[in-house]
């Protein structure tokens, strides 16, 4: 699915675990950092989530055991 983006960012897990949360999150990091984004919306609860606050998205990811793995793909 590349499209000439720098980097791909998926998010996995199980049904109600924070997936759609946690994209509204680093969505909201990024963007205030001043990336670039395209959000493949898959969950119609994405775009009640990026209103929300940060605060209130950290929040709602607190205790959450979050696995995050970097894989370097061919050039």
């Amino acid at each position: 699915m590349s499209l000439n983006y720098d980097i791909e960012i998926e998010v996995s897990g199980k049904e109600h675990q924070g997936k759609t949360t946690l994209i509204a999150y680093l969505a909201k990091i990024l963007s205030e950092s001043g990336a670039e984004l395209v959000i493949q919306r898959a969950d119609p609860q994405i775009d009640e989530k990026l209103n929300l606050s940060v605060e209130a998205l950290k929040e709602k990811l607190t205790g959450k055991k979050i696995f995050l793995r970097e894989i370097q793909t061919a050039i």
